[in-house]
């Protein structure tokens, strides 16, 4: 999203401002809120997500006016339709990846729309326990789910109302396996007195975003993104 709405040019920082933060929390959140209902609509979605709540105050100083803050909501509900749109047609091609030839196990996904293939760790908590997510089946009964009575968590897991538990015994047992598990390592390590610390431990080296703008260009583009916005929403019932 950063590159899509600031230009591919643009470096993101390691180590981010508490402006910066707020900056693309809030054009994140106001870009969403342009189009959530017709998302929401599209892909028969109820909305159970509470109320956005920002980590940083308002207050602060942005280094862009009203006008070019709107521009860049605008932009970044363009890119956020674009990026619905091929969830939305790739809905059921991810694929997971096995490796081991006589003991098969699952280390990665092939994600159909970022066309990437993604470790584990950076999927929801779901695809790291011995239960997988079913698409569209209740993860505790297996039979169907429906928006009338079902709860998709943030692990990824899907309940009915009714089977779920107040807590997912997948995502638990699998937090509780590694916690032990680390904790007896680092007992280990301090055992044998081999705790070393590495270079990545002492890398401090942060990027810092160009405060400069490329205001010539944001202008330029004030002026298509418009129109542009308006068309893929337009666009949305043909998906």
């Amino acid at each position: 999203m950063f590159h899509s709405v600031f230009g591919k040019n643009k470096k993101l920082a390691k180590k981010l401002k508490p402006w910066h933060i707020n900056l693309l929390l809030e054009i994140a959140r106001s870009g969403w809120v342009k189009i959530k209902s017709k998302i929401i609509e599209k892909f028969n979605l109820i909305d159970r997500d509470p109320l956005f709540k920002d980590t940083y105050s308002k207050t602060r100083h942005y280094l862009y006016s009203q006008t070019t803050l709107d521009f860049l909501y605008k932009k970044t509900s363009l890119f956020l339709l674009n990026y619905f749109e091929n969830i939305f047609k790739n809905q059921g091609k991810s694929i997971p990846k096995y490796t081991g030839r006589r003991e098969k196990k699952l280390k990665t996904y092939q994600l159909a729309t970022l066309g990437e293939e993604v470790d584990l760790r950076y999927l929801p908590t779901a695809y790291n326990t011995s239960h997988l997510p079913k698409l569209g089946l209740c993860d505790a009964c297996g039979f169907p789910l429906n928006n009338n009575n079902s709860a998709i968590l943030t692990c990824s897991h899907n309940y009915h109302v009714l089977c779920y538990s107040e807590e997912c015994n997948y995502c638990e047992n699998f937090y509780k396996i590694g916690i032990f598990e680390n904790v007896n390592s680092f007992l280990k390590r301090l055992e044998k007195s081999a705790e070393i610390l590495t270079q990545e431990d002492f890398d401090n080296v942060k990027i810092e975003i160009e405060e400069e703008e490329e205001t010539e260009e944001i202008e330029s583009e004030k002026m298509d993104v418009s129109s542009l916005l308006k068309d893929a929403i337009n666009k949305i019932e043909s998906w």
